[in-house]
């Protein structure tokens, strides 16, 4: 473990670059896909998308073994989780299973928002989020 903890700068910086890859990469898909276009559900999206996303995760898995943290240890992190499930799942309703503009830009919006929680809990450690700031 001490070995992964001497790397905890790279793992931190390539996770901060992954997370902001995939917000990035998800906005662009699902407000091109509103505008019209075909090319954010085509296959080359799709697998930069997932190469994203399996890097993040790696990085993150990296992360608690360099911390020697546990998700259900740390609420916070658990938090992030179950956060990032809820995402991914308005994710594919917004590029995916929505039938209406209306209804994807309703589900665009509550991922990304769903994705600044996520953020939010990260910076703050608070399963809370950004409403940690709020309660003083």
């Amino acid at each position: 473990m001490q070995a992964l903890a001497e790397h905890y700068i790279t793992f931190r910086q390539l996770h901060l670059g992954f997370v902001t890859a995939s917000g990035c990469l998800f906005a662009l898909r699902a407000f091109a896909s509103l505008a019209g276009a075909g090319w954010p559900l085509a296959r080359p999206a799709r697998v930069a998308s997932w190469v994203i996303d399996t890097g993040l995760l790696t990085a993150g898995a990296l992360l608690w073994a360099a911390l020697q943290v546990h998700p259900l240890q740390q609420t916070w992190l658990g938090m992030k989780l179950v956060l990032l499930l809820v995402y991914i799942g308005l994710g594919t309703m917004a590029l995916r299973r929505a039938r209406t503009p209306a209804a994807r830009l309703g589900w665009t919006l509550a991922a990304l928002a769903c994705f600044g929680w996520i953020v939010g809990t990260a910076i703050a450690h608070d399963l809370r989020g950004p409403l940690r700031w709020l309660a003083g």
